[in-house]
C-alpha cells in the first residue's frame, strides 16, 4: 500500500516538475534571444558607422585631389599667359646685355669717346686749419677709485630685534557634505565634465552614478547624457544603444522624448532612414506636445516620412 501511495505521489509531482523546468528553460531562451538580438543590432550599427566614415574619408580625398588639380591648372595658365605677353625680341637677347658703354681701355686708363681723359689738376695747398692732419693724443689715465669706508659692525646685543609676526588666522572648517547631496553632486560633476568636452570622463561619472543610484530621480537624465557623450563623439552606433535605455527603463519620463529624437537622428547619421522615420514617428505619437516632438516633425518632413 505504501508503495502504491509513493507511486501515485510521484505521478502527481512529475507534471509540476516538468512545468517548472520548461518555464525556466523558456526564460533562459528568452534572455539568450534578447542578448543575441542586441548583439546583432550593435554589430550592424557598427558596420553602418564604418561605412559612413569610409564614405566621408573618400569624399575628403576627392576634394583634396580636385583642389590640387585646380592649383596646377591655374599655374599652367599663368605660365602660358606670361609667355604670350613677353616681347618678341626679348627672348633673342642674351642675358646681361641690357646696355653698352663707349668707354675703351687705354694704356693711361679708360677714355671716353676715343679721347684721353685729362689729368687731374694738382691739389692746391692753403693755410686753412686741417683737423684731420693732427694726431689725437691718448686719453688721460683714469683717477684711482676712492676707498670705500667699511661699515660699522653692530653687535648682536645692539641689533634691533625683529617684531614677532602676527599669528595666522586658522581657516574655518568646511562643512562636511551631507549624505543626501551625494547623488546630486555626482550627477552635477558628470554634467560639468560633459559641458567641458570631457566626454569619456563624463561617461565614466554617469556610469558610476547609475551603479550607485539606479532608482534616483536623476537616473533617466544620467542615461540620456551618457548617450549624448557618444553622440558628441560621432559614435552614433553606441549612442543609439545608450539612448534606447531611456524609454526602455523610464517610458513616461521627459527625457524619453528627447532620447527618441536622438535615436532617430542617430539612425539618420548612420544611413538608416527607415529606422530614423520609425522612431521619429513614435516620438510624435507618444509625446505630441513636447518640444522634442516639434523638432521630430521637422526631421520627418526632411526625411519624407
Amino acid at each position: 500500500m505504501k508503495c502504491l501511495k509513493l507511486l501515485l505521489l510521484a505521478v502527481i509531482c512529475l507534471p509540476l516538475v516538468g512545468c517548472a523546468t520548461s518555464q525556466k528553460n523558456a526564460e533562459t531562451e528568452s534572455a539568450s534571444t534578447e542578448w543575441r538580438i542586441k548583439s546583432l543590432e550593435e554589430s550592424f550599427l557598427n558596420f553602418r558607422e564604418q561605412q559612413r566614415k569610409m564614405a566621408d574619408e573618400d569624399a575628403l580625398s576627392r576634394e583634396k585631389l580636385d583642389k590640387r588639380m585646380a592649383a596646377v591648372e591655374a599655374e599652367l595658365a599663368a605660365l602660358r599667359g606670361a609667355q604670350a605677353t613677353a616681347p618678341a625680341g626679348a627672348a633673342d637677347a642674351p642675358r646681361g646685355e641690357t646696355w653698352t658703354s663707349d668707354l675703351k681701355p687705354d694704356e693711361n686708363g679708360w677714355v671716353e669717346g676715343g679721347k684721353a681723359a685729362e689729368k687731374s689738376a694738382p691739389v692746391m695747398e692753403n693755410d686753412a686749419e686741417q683737423p684731420w692732419a693732427k694726431v689725437p693724443e691718448p686719453p688721460a689715465a683714469p683717477e684711482p677709485p676712492k676707498a670705500i669706508p667699511e661699515p660699522e659692525v653692530i653687535s648682536r646685543a645692539e641689533a634691533p630685534k625683529p617684531s614677532p609676526a602676527p599669528a595666522a588666522a586658522k581657516p574655518a572648517p568646511k562643512p562636511a557634505p551631507g549624505p543626501a547631496s551625494g547623488a546630486k553632486a555626482l550627477y552635477e560633476r558628470g554634467y560639468g565634465q560633459y559641458g567641458a568636452g570631457q566626454y569619456p570622463a563624463a561617461r565614466a561619472t554617469f556610469d558610476e552614478f547609475l551603479a550607485k543610484y539606479p532608482n534616483n530621480e536623476l537616473a533617466a537624465n544620467a542615461l540620456y547624457w551618457k548617450g549624448e557623450t557618444y553622440y558628441s563623439e560621432q559614435n552614433y552606433a553606441q549612442a543609439i544603444l545608450a539612448f534606447k535605455e531611456v524609454p526602455g527603463k523610464f517610458p513616461k519620463h521627459d527625457k524619453a522624448a528627447a532620447a527618441l529624437l536622438k535615436i532617430g537622428m542617430s539612425y539618420d547619421r548612420v544611413g538608416d532612414p527607415d529606422n530614423a522615420i520609425f522612431y521619429l514617428r513614435a516620438l510624435v505619437e507618444d509625446f505630441p506636445k513636447s518640444s522634442a516632438a516639434g523638432l521630430g516633425r521637422k526631421e520627418l518632413a526632411r526625411l519624407g516620412g
